[in-house]
C-alpha cells in the first residue's frame, strides 16, 4: 500500500458501509490496526476504502490515522495480534490503572519496549501513545501456527477449534468480532486468525485461496456454501455458522444428517458448493 493513500483503523471497530452515509447498511467490520487504501474521498468525512484482503466499502475518515509518518512507521513496526475474545488496553501495567478501551480479537498493536511487570508487554497504538496490555492476549502477528502444506491435520483442528471459540456469539450483519457475528465474517476470521486471507463473502471468488471440490470430499475446516451463506465444517456430517435464524440467533451448530437434532432442512437441502484451502500453494493469494 502506498503510504500516503494508506490509513490505520485507530477505533476498536470500523464499520465499512455499502454507501457514504451512517444509516446505510454494514459490509464489514475492519478492526483496529489494520491497513486500508484510500481509493477516494468521497466527502469531507467519507471514502471508498479497500481492506488488505480486497474488500471495499466506505468508511470515515476520522476512524483513520492517516498522518504520512504515522502510518509509514506503523507499516515498519513489529504487529502483535490480539488473540482472546476481548483485550483490555491499559494506561500503565496494573489492572487499577486508568482503562483506556478494548479490542476485540484479530486487532492488531505495534510492539513498544520490553518493559512493565509480568504478564504485561508494552505496545504502541495507531495514534503513537504508549500502552500496555495482557502479554497472554497477544501473539506476533505474522506468526503461523501450522504449515498448509507440511501440516494439514493440525492446521484444520485448529481452524476447527478456534470457530468454536466463537460458539453462542450473538449474530451481527457485517460483524466479525466476538461481540457480533455473520456467517462470512465468522468463517473469514476463522482464518485470519491463522494467517490466510479467504474472500469476505459466501462465496469463492478467483484470486482467493479457497477452490471449490465435491463436497463429499470436505474435511474439518473446509468451507461449506449455500445461497447467501456459509459455514465452517466441523466434522461428522456437522458444520458450525452464524445465524441470524429466530431461536438461533448466533453462532450454533448445525447438522446435514436429518437424523440429527441440529438437523437443518433449509440449508441441508440447498448445498451450492465446498471449498478448500488445501492441497495446493497459498503463494500469490491474498
Amino acid at each position: 500500500m502506498m503510504w500516503n493513500n494508506s490509513g490505520i483503523v485507530r477505533v476498536p471497530v470500523m464499520r465499512l458501509k455499502e454507501h457514504p452515509f451512517s444509516s446505510a447498511r454494514t459490509a464489514d467490520e475492519v478492526l483496529y490496526g489494520m491497513a486500508v487504501l484510500i481509493r477516494e474521498k468521497v466527502s469531507k468525512d467519507w471514502a471508498l476504502l479497500e481492506t488488505a484482503y480486497g474488500y471495499r466499502g466506505y468508511g470515515r475518515l476520522s476512524d483513520l490515522e492517516n498522518r504520512e509518518w504515522s502510518v509509514r512507521r506503523w507499516q515498519k513496526a513489529v504487529l502483535y495480534m490480539v488473540v482472546s475474545p476481548s483485550a483490555d488496553v491499559y494506561e500503565a501495567p496494573g489492572y487499577q490503572d486508568p482503562y483506556l478501551f478494548s479490542l476485540p480479537r484479530g486487532s492488531l498493536v505495534a510492539a513498544g519496549d520490553p518493559e512493565g511487570r509480568a504478564g504485561w508487554c508494552r505496545v504502541r497504538l495507531a495514534d503513537g501513545r504508549g500502552a500496555y496490555m495482557r502479554r497472554g492476549q497477544l501473539r506476533p502477528a505474522d506468526a503461523l501456527f501450522y504449515s498448509v502444506r507440511t501440516e494439514e491435520d493440525k492446521l484444520r483442528e485448529s481452524l476447527v477449534r478456534t470457530a468454536m471459540s466463537y460458539l453462542h456469539t450473538p449474530y451481527r450483519w457485517g460483524g466479525k468480532t466476538p461481540w457480533g457475528i455473520d456467517c462470512s465474517g465468522l468463517c473469514s476470521m476463522v482464518y485470519l486468525l491463522h494467517g490466510i486471507h479467504i474472500y469476505r463473502d459466501a462465496g469463492i471468488r478467483e484470486g482467493y485461496p479457497v477452490k471449490e471440490i465435491p463436497v463429499c470430499r470436505m474435511k474439518p475446516g473446509d468451507l461449506l456454501y449455500f445461497p447467501g451463506h456459509m459455514a465452517l465444517y466441523t466434522g461428522r456430517l456437522e458444520y458450525i455458522h452464524a445465524t441470524g435464524r429466530a431461536g438461533e440467533d448466533g453462532v450454533v451448530i448445525s447438522s446435514l444428517d436429518h437424523r440429527a437434532p441440529g438437523y437443518r432442512a433449509d440449508l441441508a437441502s440447498s448445498v451450492t458448493a465446498a471449498g478448500t484451502v488445501f492441497g495446493q500453494s497459498l503463494t500469490g493469494a491474498r
